[in-house]
């Protein structure tokens, strides 16, 4: 098998040591409580310590008590500071090897609209009117395409200031291409563009607010027992190391300049390390991998053009623990590979499709037959890996006249044909590895929305043509990245516009939509189904992350300590009875891991810690 041409070059490793901050059996454990300045026990506040120096956050929660517990941890000097919506950031210093314990007193502060997530910000946003419900969902379903919506709400702007905003994201797709004034803007911004701007300016401008803010109860139960552990991944030489990483939710959601983004997606190996795709243009960095113990970074390159490393979206971790990665030239976009890296030996492998299939384009699973599934432009590729050769399976539908109908997520069935999403016309196409062909299906659209619709909205639908994906119709369900239960007979698709998690039997190719609790606000992208059945699913316009329990129809829902995550990834390890739910924070350049405490653990270090 032909290997992609930059391999000749070799591969540099770059390794950087950071504090370690390995367990020993003379860890100490850090307890506390929370009150507000009112005298309130406050259950559910986020808890989070630092190690002087260190690259690791630990963070935990409060229980209904206002109590909290970290794990046992270095005696060492720590940052720690606790955080709820609508209060101030308390913050202190401990020194672990003289003090066990921090208590924390919590202030009201006055203006909070910085500190928000954004399906706090697009809850609040004007809906109750014809007009006011069409421009909440154009907000909904084209101004959080490439970014949370918490980043542009946060800020205030007059009309004239959301129209100039407005006039730049129009033309800017999710590539980054913006071809002048010349060039003609999305079709669905340019038509509401007029009342998109008094719409916004009313809710996010000077004057009074439009917007009715609703704090959700604090996490509690299941969810107040997650314990995360955020790894900071080194920013670019060069960047500012000082910029705002969400770590203080006071400072608002972060700009993805300043070397913030480039942390895609992420999957833990079975020694627990994390290893990550980078996909923005980088001298050194094709993947990498994050020691779960030290927070080392070790990054691998694998050479492209121009002194650029090869780009990498999507990985995946097939049955014996290898890691499977797309490659791709950020330099040109050139016919993309599939690499594979064993995370002991390190040794990396590149397989090319021939020049007659479609290269690689960035999403990918694995089947029960250890055969790897990745996404190409125009439909998906299977690849043997005992025989090293791919067989192409085509999309029905790849371009028509509402545009090209975008490839995104993948995912394989346990019988072993995939199913990936063209996300900008809300297709589902699946395979029959019998035959060697492809079928096709529709999802639904989301309810109550054509119904909505003005003449003229329906006039400029009916020629409308997308220029990317992330310009949908206003009914669009949006299917961003699959997951498929491989011990039962169910995908589930993430929709990421429509709010929904689309349940698809493989069987009858029956399709069921199943709402998130607040689908106007809660938007899925990447979906995985852990051994129980249970569907986790991230949600990347918010700092949350959710689990559906399919055998009770019940929703558990995590906050995440980070401000801005936009993880555009989840992933899953099970391993000796234990869940680890591995997130990337594309925004914020971290990656996290989250375990969940049981009851009887959390009491174990409830008596560790008077005992101390």
């Amino acid at each position: 098998m032909t290997r992609w041409q930059f391999m000749a070059a070799g591969l540099a490793i770059v390794a950087t040591a950071l504090v370690p901050t390995k367990g020993r059996a003379d860890d100490v454990m850090l307890s506390g409580a929370v009150v507000s300045s009112s005298g309130e026990k406050m259950g559910g506040v986020t808890i989070s310590a630092k190690p002087e120096g260190g690259t690791i956050t630990t963070s935990v929660f409060t229980d209904e008590s206002g109590a909290y517990y970290f794990p046992p941890m270095p005696a060492a000097q720590y940052r720690v500071w606790a955080q709820a919506l609508s209060y101030e950031t308390a913050k202190s210093s401990v020194d672990l090897a003289t003090t066990r314990r921090q208590d924390f007193l919590l202030k009201p502060m006055q203006d909070f609209v910085r500190q928000l997530p954004g399906d706090v910000l697009l809850g609040a946003l004007p809906g109750d009117t014809p007009e006011d419900f069409r421009m909440k969902t154009q907000v909904r379903k084209n101004c959080t395409g490439c970014h949370s919506a918490s980043y542009p709400l946060q800020h205030k702007f007059d009309e004239a200031g959301w129209n100039a905003i407005l006039d730049l994201m129009k033309h800017v797709n999710v590539l980054g291409n913006y071809l002048g004034p010349d060039h003609k803007g999305t079709p669905n911004i340019e038509f509401h563009q007029k009342e998109l701007a008094a719409y916004l300016a009313r809710a996010r401008g000077p004057g009074e607010s439009s917007m009715k803010i609703k704090l959700g109860p604090r996490p509690s139960g299941e969810a107040a027992r997650a314990v995360f552990r955020e790894y900071d991944f080194p920013k670019e030489d060069g960047a500012d190391t000082s910029s705002n990483d969400g770590s203080d939710w006071s400072l608002g959601t972060p700009s993805e300049l300043n070397g913030m983004v480039g942390v895609h997606d992420a999957q833990a190996d079975f020694d627990g390390n994390l290893w990550i795709t980078y996909s923005l243009p980088s001298h050194d960095t094709t993947i990498a991998r994050i020691d779960a113990k030290t927070g080392a970074v070790k990054k691998f390159r694998l050479d492209d053009v121009r002194g650029f490393a090869a780009g990498s979206h999507g990985m995946t971790r097939d049955e014996n623990g290898t890691l499977w990665f797309n490659t791709r030239s950020n330099v040109g976009r050139m016919h993309g590979g599939l690499g594979k890296i064993d995370p002991r030996s390190e040794q990396i492998n590149v397989y090319v499709p021939p020049e007659t299939m479609s290269g690689t384009a960035g999403t990918l699973d694995v089947d029960l037959k250890g055969h790897v599934w990745v996404t190409a432009p125009d439909g998906a590729l299977r690849f043997d890996v005992a025989k090293e050769t791919f067989t192409e399976f085509k999309s029905i539908t790849y371009k028509n006249q509402h545009g090209t109908a975008t490839v995104y997520g993948i995912a394989v069935d346990r019988e072993g044909n995939g199913w990936w999403a063209l996300m900008s016309q809300d297709l589902i196409d699946y395979s029959d590895i019998a035959t060697g062909k492809t079928s096709e299906l529709k999802l639904p659209p989301e309810p109550g929305i054509m119904e909505n619709l003005t003449p003229e909205q329906r006039k400029m639908y009916e020629t409308f043509v997308a220029p990317d994906f992330n310009a949908p119709f206003a009914w669009a369900q949006g299917p961003r990245r699959l997951g498929a239960d491989k011990n039962g007979d169910f995908v589930w698709i993430g929709n990421s516009f429509g709010g929904t998690l689309a349940r698809i039997d493989i069987r009858t190719k029956e399709v069921t939509l199943v709402p998130l609790p607040n689908p106007e606000a809660l938007q899925p992208y990447q979906v995985q189904i852990d051994s129980e059945h249970n569907v986790w699913t991230n949600l990347w316009s918010t700092d949350r992350i959710a689990k559906y329990d399919p055998s009770t129809s019940q929703w558990t829902l995590f906050d995440l300590p980070t401000r801005g995550t936009e993880t555009r990834y989840i992933s899953l390890l099970e391993r000796d009875g234990k869940l680890q739910v591995i997130l990337p924070y594309y925004r914020t350049r971290k990656v996290a891991v989250m375990t969940v405490r049981s009851e009887q653990e959390l009491e174990a270090l409830k008596i560790r810690a008077g005992g101390q």
